[in-house]
């Protein structure tokens, strides 16, 4: 397996993104770039120090570590470091939009973020984490690409007094506090809308997201758990890494195979979107198809059901994960205790909901619910 360097990138915060730079994030690479303009954005002053260990709970306003996975409370500012999975998707270039605005929003409490991008190689996420932990970082925000690999890791780090936040591909050590939504709820929604629409003794395929993902592995069983107890037989899935051209490409191949299937499982939007047009370009049936708040599936669900009344369901994990992980992590590095599991309200998009959400004014590859400000998307997605 090839070993890829240990690259870093210090984010300045608040730069709208070129549109070069716009086409660049959908690429998998060691680092993700956000736009070298915006240091003054977060005033970034070079020589300041991270945030320091309080000398008593009192003086910090909270608590000291008294569980696995706080740490002493500190005050001033503090260093952030996410270590990204991959950055090979338009949803995780929202998400460091969305990160990024956040700490903007936080500049008092936050002096920088560095984000690294992993590829999707649990070895290179760990030589990830090992140098954020070298480069002093306060907090360490984590969206994994092994829900255990990181372990050891992650119990080194906490020991070191930094305090780790994993959050949408989450880690299993106590060492670490986990954001998420449920994840086997997302499948188990749009596997009991699916199973609402056919009947008992129907077959379906499904298309998934990134294998191995603890993402991908929940939401497809909770789908499957409740698909097979309404009789429905899963007769094939395929990867799609949540991406819409590799959605659409599986949907012709499993459709090949299998052209008699009476819906799709879809756990991404971008995917759903992928079977629409397949199925479309074969002049084939529209079978039900869930999705997620991919904005261009938001646009193609608006269309056919003004058109013919199509109907479809998009619970969502928003990229605004990563802005409440920070939140959430900054309190908690500031002495107040969450809890070790802290599980977010899933927003569910549906028939009587889409209008509220879809924005026709933005290109597909957005996605909703958001927490960017007008300015922000202005800056970014709209030309």
């Amino acid at each position: 397996m090839k070993r890829f360097g240990s690259r870093a990138t210090r984010h300045p915060l608040g730069a709208p993104i070129d549109g070069a730079t716009q086409a660049g994030l959908y690429a998998r690479r060691d680092v993700l770039l956000m736009g070298a303009g915006a240091a003054a954005a977060l005033a970034l002053v070079g020589c300041s120090t991270a945030g320091s260990t309080a000398g008593s709970a009192a003086a910090s306003g909270g608590t000291q570590a008294a569980s696995t996975y706080m740490v002493p409370a500190k005050t001033g500012q503090l260093l952030v470091g996410f270590s990204n999975s991959f950055a090979g998707n338009a949803y995780r270039a929202q998400m460091i939009l969305e990160l990024q605005e956040q700490a903007k929003k936080q500049a008092s409490d936050v002096k920088e973020v560095i984000v690294t991008d992993a590829n999707n190689s649990v070895d290179k996420q760990l030589s990830d984490i090992n140098d954020l932990v070298a480069k002093g970082v306060d907090i360490l925000l984590i969206d994994a690409a092994s829900s255990t690999a990181l372990n050891t890791a992650v119990e080194r780090a906490q020991k070191a007094g930094i305090l780790v936040v994993s959050f949408d591909n989450t880690i299993t050590s106590t060492a670490g506090i986990s954001v998420n939504v449920d994840q086997k709820k997302f499948g188990d929604i749009g596997g009991k809308w699916l199973a609402s629409k056919l009947k008992s003794g129907d077959s379906i395929f499904t298309l998934d997201g990134a294998s191995g993902s603890p993402v991908n592995d929940d939401r497809l069983a909770g789908a499957t758990e409740a698909l097979k107890a309404a009789g429905i037989t899963i007769v094939a899935g395929a990867p799609t890494d949540w991406d819409q051209a590799k959605g659409q490409s599986a949907t012709n191949d499993l459709l090949a195979a299998h052209p008699d299937v009476a819906g799709i499982y879809s756990q991404g939007g971008g995917p759903s979107l992928g079977a629409i047009n397949a199925i479309e370009a074969r002049n084939g049936k529209l079978v039900p198809i869930t999705g997620e708040g991919y904005n261009g599936f938001l646009k193609k669900w608006k269309e056919l059901k003004d058109a013919s009344g199509w109907e479809s369901i998009a619970p969502s994990n928003p990229p605004s994960l990563a802005a409440d992980a920070l939140k959430i992590a900054v309190k908690a590095v500031r002495g107040e205790d969450p809890g070790q599991t802290v599980v977010l309200d899933l927003p569910v998009i549906t028939q009587d909901t889409l209008d509220q959400f879809v924005r026709t004014d933005l290109p597909d590859a957005f996605f909703l619910p958001t927490s960017l400000s007008e300015e922000t998307i202005a800056a970014n997605y709209k030309k």
